[in-house]
């Protein structure tokens, strides 16, 4: 006899045979939004926002009509949410444009017709606020990368999909509730919009008793100030900033590893078990506005003759988001965070104590933006390679920040490029965040493009660049300009031959959901033997253009790619050579060092710029 489950199923497979194939495609794409819609729901409701229920609803608002898929609440802060879970397609942002710029623009109308509107959403209101204290903010969730042009056009919509979707779920999935700073800033909010910092003005200026090392024991560079303070959890959490590897502020200056979620646990359980504070200090850096005023008398400041003595201060740090850079320490910090779980009872008492000892670099007023970064890519590399080995993907990053015009920083600048536009576009995976099914580019930055983007050899596109015009700045480097113009030459020559590759074999231009089954122009090995092929060609002093490539790569297709196993590129790179563009498979001008040797130098030249 069967059971009621196996009659259930048997029901519901009969049912799934009659559907037509268009019927089963809406079916899955509906099951596919949903899904969708969920993650994003969970991830404003875990940091603490409300749920106003808006689907369905269609309004019209100053002479548009349309309707909002939801809107969430925290504080003031009154967020509108689109989910599109489409291919990429600019019109349908575009469509709804028109409504969202009514809705900026007419920030207190909009808020006047949701109240009678939307019933869910009065209550969602804290009547602490009134409506001139409301922020609204739009996000538009799309399940597919957006074109860079549909940013452009939309600057009044916050953007969130892909990789940035998913750092902000593995953030809440670490930190929980804590995770809502990071929210906040990506809504484009300043600390003092937000909460009763709205209502006071954001003069809420943190004050902390410390210690002041003089700048001649500290042997840092003129200006800069060394305090040791201890800073309660929760404002430190408030306040700061990590750069980590593949957020959501932009390729440029994030190093730093993404938080261990199991690391951060455990740190919670040692926390509310034993009750006891981390003994070692956090390392970190503080603006130039923060003030540094004798701890004896109330508001004064320091005489320049004290400076260069050891003495007790008092640190007024600035009431702001991303005012201190946490360099050393963020699992200690934010292992105190805004959690759900059984450790929460004790933590969220201990996370107002002030236990936490921080060691603090202030910054002059003369250090820009851009040397701040670089500052604490050196501070964090000397830290961390005292301790355990850095990994070359972040190596990678942290090259790019301190020596952006060095070989394996361009070459890092030319694969983030290839996965914008080309062959190759939305396949390659440059962030941590990406994609696991895209195709991995660390050994194709180290071993494949670094050679061909390298400034000398004649293997290398640098020698078919015009050399006359290069401009370089004062240290005899090249210019930042001009960087950027080789770069872009380098990515115009890459994909010239690697779209005549995928016209010749176009069958293998198939991702696949796993490396064996994927096809071979998919792999890092074939990438990078074709990555060598091309500094022969260039070494030969062939040409460059697509249609020569083309004419050259006929019969690709029937090449023998699955007898190249691993870091085998040089030799498939000159097979290659020969085969189809009658070359020898000798030696070329350019680094053929073993690839190991090559590795390590790679990694010692990083660790140097950092001393």
């Amino acid at each position: 006899m069967s059971s009621p489950t196996t009659k259930r199923n048997t029901k519901s497979s009969r049912k799934h045979r009659s559907l037509s194939p268009e019927q089963l495609r809406e079916r899955t794409r509906l099951r596919e939004q949903k899904a969708y819609e969920k993650r994003i729901r969970s991830l404003f409701e875990r940091v603490g926002f409300l749920r106003v229920k808006t689907e369905g609803e269609q309004f019209t608002f100053l002479g548009r009509t349309g309707e909002l898929d939801d809107i969430f609440v925290y504080e003031n802060v009154v967020t509108v949410v689109e989910y599109y879970t489409g291919k990429p397609d600019t019109s349908h942002l575009l469509r709804k444009k028109p409504l969202y710029d009514n809705i900026s623009s007419h920030p207190a109308d909009f808020i006047q017709m949701a109240r009678l509107r939307f019933p869910g959403f009065p209550p969602a209101l804290k009547p602490v606020y009134t409506d001139d204290n409301l922020m609204i903010r739009i996000i538009y969730a799309t399940k597919e990368d957006p074109a860079t042009e549909l940013q452009d056009a939309c600057p009044q919509v916050t953007l969130m999909y892909g990789v940035v979707e998913r750092y902000f779920l593995a953030l809440v999935k670490t930190i929980e509730k804590s995770a809502r700073n990071e929210l906040l800033k990506f809504l484009k909010l300043e600390y003092r919009d937000v909460g009763d910092a709205c209502l006071t003005s954001g003069q809420d200026n943190t004050t902390y008793t410390g210690f002041l090392l003089p700048e001649g024991q500290s042997s840092y560079p003129q200006g800069y100030k060394i305090v040791s303070f201890y800073a309660d959890p929760e404002r430190l959490i408030e306040k700061c900033y990590v750069l980590r590897r593949d957020g959501w502020r932009g390729d440029l200056h994030l190093y730093q590893r993404i938080l261990a979620p199991e690391k951060v646990r455990k740190m919670r359980t040692y926390l509310s078990h034993e009750k006891r504070v981390y003994v070692n200090n956090i390392i970190a850096t503080l603006p130039s506005s923060t003030q540094i005023n004798d701890a004896a008398v109330l508001g004064r400041n320091i005489p320049e003759a004290d400076l260069g003595r050891a003495k007790p201060v008092s640190i007024q740090i600035p009431a702001e988001y991303d005012s201190i850079c946490i360099v050393d320490g963020q699992h200690r910090v934010f292992c105190y965070h805004e959690g759900t779980d059984k450790a929460e009872d004790v933590i969220r008492h201990l996370r107002k104590r002030q236990t936490l000892l921080v060691t603090g670099i202030v910054y002059p007023e003369s250090v820009p933006e851009d040397g701040r970064r670089q500052f604490e890519a050196r501070l964090f590399l000397e830290i961390n390679n005292n301790q355990t080995r850095v990994k070359s993907a972040l190596t990678q990053e942290i090259a790019l920040l301190l020596n952006p015009y060095s070989p394996i920083s361009l070459a890092k600048r030319v694969v983030k490029e290839l996965a914008k536009r080309g062959p190759y576009k939305g396949l390659l995976q440059t962030g941590f965040f990406d994609s696991p099914y895209k195709i991995k580019t660390t050994s194709i930055v180290s071993y494949g493009l670094r050679p061909l983007v390298k400034l000398d050899g004649r293997d290398s596109l640098y020698s078919v660049w015009n050399r006359k015009a290069m401009i370089h700045d004062g240290r005899g480097e090249i210019s930042h300009a001009e960087a950027e113009r080789y770069v872009a030459f380098c990515v115009e020559k890459i994909n010239d031959f690697m779209l005549a590759a995928k016209l010749a074999h176009a069958e293998a231009w198939n991702l696949g959901p796993s490396a064996k089954s994927r096809s071979p122009l998919m792999k890092p090995t074939v990438i990078n033997g074709l990555i060598v092929c091309l500094r022969r060609i260039i070494a030969a002093g062939l040409p460059l253009d697509s249609d020569f490539h083309k004419g050259k790569l006929i019969g690709l297709s029937t090449f023998g790619f699955d007898g190249y196993k691993s870091s085998q590129w040089q030799r498939l790179g000159s097979e290659l050579f020969r085969t189809y563009y009658g070359g020898g498979g000798g030696s070329f001008d350019g680094s053929q060092e073993d690839d190991s040797a090559a590795a390590e130098k790679l990694m010692a030249g990083v660790r140097a710029s950092a001393r």
